[in-house]
């Protein structure tokens, strides 16, 4: 499954930072954080049950728009809340 999380505060033209292997996107929680100001967004798919702490949730960040910092947010709100998280990011 893939989430894709992005404020309405940025109006640009947002893209995943790379391909994602379909098979990886299909057998995990993948979340790609596009922006800053996503946190919120993240928390209404865990209470709307979309995204699960009972499996690990692997978050994508770009270099652009805050993605990397809001991914950071959301991964400690991951661990605070006793989930397993990664952030992945393009080298």
């Amino acid at each position: 499954m893939l989430i894709t999380l992005s404020s309405s505060l940025h109006k640009e033209q947002l893209q995943l930072p790379f391909e994602l292997d379909d098979q990886f996107v299909q057998d995990n929680q993948v979340v790609a954080v596009l922006t800053g100001g996503s946190e919120a967004l993240f928390l209404q798919q865990v209470e709307q049950g979309h995204i699960t702490l009972d499996k690990p949730i692997y978050l994508i960040a770009s270099e652009q728009s805050n993605s990397l910092a809001a991914s950071c947010e959301i991964l400690s709100w991951i661990n605070l809340h006793h989930g397993h998280g990664q952030i992945r990011t393009h080298r």
